[in-house]
């Protein structure tokens, strides 16, 4: 299956050229039907819910005030990309409001379309956000030649997680496992 064209061409638009780091999670948040409320990482307003967005600006340039609104991600989309930073997703449709056994098929349907998707712009280091995705891609990523900065999971920044997503993600990204701070 393939992306919705709204994340798609979001997605595009904020793609370095050369890709230093790229980040997979699990999918794009399904928006129930509620199109005029929908959000993404990659588009442009910042909403409360925004917490990958805004945990991984706060992990990657320390901690700046993110203040919501129409076009308020614009800024950092631009510094994410100009950095080599990108994102995509393990499963092409949303997941986050499947059912157990239904979402952890559709992750595994894109296990082989993920893994050709983050070699194609051939990241110097690849994290990997969320228990299920961890398990799910680490093995294949290291099999495909790619580096997963880390060896165990990161949790995804919701739920009171945000610090310990903060920590590991720091970890992840820094001199002793070969990647510098962007």
């Amino acid at each position: 299956m393939s992306e919705d064209r709204w994340y798609a061409e979001r997605r595009t638009r904020w793609q370095p050229e050369n890709v230093r780091l790229l980040l997979v999670a699990e999918s794009a948040p399904d928006d129930v039907g509620d199109i005029a409320n929908r959000r993404f990482f990659y588009d442009e307003t910042l909403t409360s819910k925004d917490g990958l967005f805004r945990e991984v600006v706060r992990a990657l340039y320390d901690d700046p005030p993110l203040i919501s609104g129409p076009n308020a991600k614009t800024p950092w989309l631009a510094r994410l990309q100009a950095d080599g930073f990108f994102l995509i997703d393990l499963a092409a449709e949303p997941v986050n409001y499947h059912g157990a056994r239904e979402r952890a098929a559709a992750l595994r349907r894109n296990i082989e379309t993920a893994v050709t998707l983050a070699s194609s712009p051939e990241p110097e280091g690849v994290v990997l956000v969320k228990r299920n995705v961890f398990e799910l891609l680490s093995g294949p990523m290291r099999d495909a030649g790619l580096l997963v900065l880390h060896d165990d999971f990161i949790p995804f920044p919701g739920s009171g997680q945000q610090r310990r997503f903060r920590e590991r993600f720091a970890q992840a990204i820094s001199f002793p496992n070969g990647f510098p701070r962007l």
